[in-house]
């Protein structure tokens, strides 16, 4: 026997007539017609209490279960999702690499093309201040082979023109001036 009917039973004894073993079944009915009245009233009373009680944790559960797979397939396609990122991230990467390495080389020729552009400039413009630096020199050594040639032209005059020479000259140049209009 459980324990909670020993204790009714001792409860319904003790209430039956002062111990002697006697049972007083008006009393145990009483009881028991209580009990069930108590419990019959709480049953009617909380059954639709309790019944929207689990009818509410129902649809929570079943909110709470749809809200689940909704968030599980949304991971789902996420997972998907990076799945054929990773899958191309290998092609991206060798893609990215091929780009760089084209642009590389197309850096390389456009500064090599650049390079002999500008060695060729440079050519060109060392020979044109060669040719100027040259044709200084030329005029240069002109200029200075003109006054020697003068100066030796001058000495000579100096050295070998006689008084004859020179009063013939000033004739010559006073006839000259004659000549002209005034």
């Amino acid at each position: 026997m459980n324990p909670n009917g020993l204790i009714l039973l001792n409860t319904l004894a003790a209430a039956g007539g002062g111990g002697h073993g006697e049972m007083d079944w008006f009393v145990i009915a009483s009881i028991i017609t209580n009990a069930v009245l108590f419990f019959g009233f709480l049953a009617v009373k909380l059954r639709p209490v309790v019944r929207e009680g689990l009818s509410n944790r129902r649809a929570n559960m079943a909110k709470q279960l749809e809200e689940a797979k909704q968030k599980q397939a949304e991971a789902e396609k996420r997972l998907e999702e990076y799945a054929k990122k990773l899958e191309n991230l290998e092609d991206e990467v060798e893609r990215i690499v091929e780009a760089y390495e084209a642009e590389a080389k197309a850096d390389a020729e456009r500064m090599k093309d650049e390079t002999e552009k500008a060695i060729v400039r440079m050519q060109r413009e060392s020979e044109f201040t060669i040719n100027q630096e040259i044709r200084k020199v030329e005029n240069f050594i002109r200029g200075e082979a003109v006054k020697a040639t003068m100066e030796a032209a001058e000495q000579l005059v100096k050295e070998r023109i006689t008084d004859a020479d020179r009063r013939r000259l000033t004739d010559q140049y006073i006839t000259e001036l004659e000549k002209q209009p005034s």
